[in-house]
């Protein structure tokens, strides 16, 4: 089980990733539903050697703040508490949205570890783990 902290009135999270060996924790990631993919802070990935390179395909997101350029990098892991998934791909951006934001955790993610997100005690756990 994580426990989500309520920031501008969203569920905000702590994500660990892994590139090349590397570990970065990352903090004030926003877990958004509405969201197909998972998209991170170009300034803070790139503590861990997360860098564009020239044969990095940019793509447009489109969402709510409007259209950001982005470019994808795979990973060797993503995790969120126990909630983890080997070999993912994200999305790097500028993020600049107007208030502190690091990342967003989106359904990419998940939707395949079985996430259980519980807005009553502000928890997230996997599918597996909500008996009733």
């Amino acid at each position: 089980m994580v426990k989500l902290d309520l920031k501008y009135g969203l569920p905000f999270c702590n994500v660990n990733l892994c590139y090349n060996e590397k570990i970065i924790s990352i903090k004030n990631v926003l877990l958004d539903t509405g969201s197909g993919g998972s998209v991170f802070k170009m300034d803070v990935v790139e503590d861990i050697g997360i860098t564009i390179e020239d044969d990095d395909i940019i793509e447009s997101i489109s969402g709510i703040g409007g259209t950001e350029f982005v470019y994808k990098k795979d990973i060797d892991s993503i995790s969120l508490g126990m909630l983890k998934l080997d070999n993912f791909k994200i999305e790097v951006g500028v993020m600049d949205y107007g208030f502190e934001i690091n990342g967003i955790l989106g359904m990419d993610f998940m939707k395949v570890v079985g996430a259980v997100i519980n807005l009553d005690k502000m928890e997230v756990s996997k599918l597996n783990s909500q008996i009733q």
